[in-house]
Protein backbone atom coordinates (compact mmCIF):
# COMPACT_ATOMS: atom_id res chain seq x y z
CA UNK A 1 0.00 0.00 0.00
CA UNK A 2 1.18 3.42 -1.03
CA UNK A 3 -0.36 6.45 0.64
CA UNK A 4 0.62 10.22 -0.85
CA UNK A 5 -0.12 13.59 0.11
CA UNK A 6 -0.47 16.65 -0.82
CA UNK A 7 -1.91 20.11 0.11
CA UNK A 8 -3.94 22.98 -1.11
CA UNK A 9 -5.95 25.62 0.49
CA UNK A 10 -6.69 23.65 3.25
CA UNK A 11 -7.43 20.91 1.65
CA UNK A 12 -5.44 17.08 1.76
CA UNK A 13 -5.25 15.50 -1.33
CA UNK A 14 -4.72 11.73 -0.27
CA UNK A 15 -4.12 9.03 -2.74
CA UNK A 16 -3.55 5.15 -1.83
CA UNK A 17 -2.40 2.45 -4.24
CA UNK A 18 -3.01 -0.65 -3.37
CA UNK A 19 -5.20 -2.87 -1.21
CA UNK A 20 -6.83 -1.35 2.26
CA UNK A 21 -6.53 -5.24 4.19
CA UNK A 22 -5.92 -6.62 7.26
CA UNK A 23 -2.14 -6.93 6.26
CA UNK A 24 -1.70 -2.86 5.84
CA UNK A 25 -3.61 -2.28 8.77
CA UNK A 26 -1.48 -0.80 10.92
CA UNK A 27 0.34 1.09 8.23
CA UNK A 28 -2.70 3.05 7.63
CA UNK A 29 -3.90 3.97 10.96
CA UNK A 30 -0.03 5.18 11.22
CA UNK A 31 -0.69 7.04 7.89
CA UNK A 32 -4.38 8.44 9.46
CA UNK A 33 -2.60 9.32 12.57
CA UNK A 34 0.10 11.51 10.79
CA UNK A 35 -2.52 12.85 8.66
CA UNK A 36 -4.80 13.97 11.33
CA UNK A 37 -1.89 16.27 13.12
CA UNK A 38 -1.42 18.07 9.48
CA UNK A 39 -3.54 21.76 9.56
CA UNK A 40 -6.18 20.89 6.95
CA UNK A 41 -10.40 21.68 6.40
CA UNK A 42 -10.63 19.17 4.14
CA UNK A 43 -9.21 15.52 3.10
CA UNK A 44 -10.29 14.40 -0.32
CA UNK A 45 -9.06 10.49 -0.74
CA UNK A 46 -8.48 9.06 -3.82
CA UNK A 47 -9.59 5.63 -4.14
CA UNK A 48 -8.80 4.75 -7.87
CA UNK A 49 -6.19 2.79 -7.15
CA UNK A 50 -7.64 0.48 -4.57
CA UNK A 51 -8.48 -2.68 -5.87
CA UNK A 52 -10.69 -4.03 -2.53
CA UNK A 53 -10.91 -2.97 0.92
CA UNK A 54 -11.48 -5.56 3.78
CA UNK A 55 -12.77 -5.19 7.28
CA UNK A 56 -9.96 -3.86 8.78
CA UNK A 57 -9.23 -1.52 5.99
CA UNK A 58 -13.32 0.35 6.33
CA UNK A 59 -12.47 0.38 10.44
CA UNK A 60 -9.43 2.06 10.33
CA UNK A 61 -10.68 4.61 7.37
CA UNK A 62 -14.47 4.74 9.53
CA UNK A 63 -11.57 5.58 13.03
CA UNK A 64 -10.25 8.53 10.85
CA UNK A 65 -13.91 9.85 9.81
CA UNK A 66 -14.75 10.03 13.45
CA UNK A 67 -12.05 11.54 14.68
CA UNK A 68 -11.64 14.06 11.43
CA UNK A 69 -15.12 15.14 11.82
CA UNK A 70 -15.22 15.39 15.47
CA UNK A 71 -12.40 18.54 14.54
CA UNK A 72 -15.35 20.33 12.47
CA UNK A 73 -13.43 18.83 9.29
CA UNK A 74 -14.88 17.42 6.27
CA UNK A 75 -13.82 13.57 4.57
CA UNK A 76 -15.38 12.92 1.32
CA UNK A 77 -13.55 10.29 -1.55
CA UNK A 78 -13.39 10.47 -4.91
CA UNK A 79 -12.33 8.42 -7.99
CA UNK A 80 -13.48 4.88 -6.34
CA UNK A 81 -14.73 1.81 -8.98
CA UNK A 82 -17.67 0.68 -9.20
CA UNK A 83 -17.28 -2.43 -6.90
CA UNK A 84 -16.36 -0.22 -3.45
CA UNK A 85 -18.82 1.96 -4.15
CA UNK A 86 -21.74 -1.07 -4.67
CA UNK A 87 -19.70 -2.54 -0.96
CA UNK A 88 -19.76 1.03 0.73
CA UNK A 89 -23.33 1.31 -0.82
CA UNK A 90 -24.46 -2.04 1.04
CA UNK A 91 -22.52 -1.23 3.91
CA UNK A 92 -24.12 2.91 4.24
CA UNK A 93 -20.67 4.06 4.23
CA UNK A 94 -22.31 6.70 1.69
CA UNK A 95 -24.70 8.08 3.95
CA UNK A 96 -21.69 9.27 5.93
CA UNK A 97 -18.84 10.28 3.43
CA UNK A 98 -19.64 11.69 0.37
CA UNK A 99 -18.56 9.87 -2.83
CA UNK A 100 -18.00 10.04 -6.03
CA UNK A 101 -16.64 7.99 -9.52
Amino acid sequence: MKFTVSRTNGRVDVKIKGALDMPHADSLEIEFQKLLMRDFKEAVFNFKSVPFITSSGIGKFLIFYKQASANGRKVRIKGINENLLNLFKIIKLDHLVPMEQ
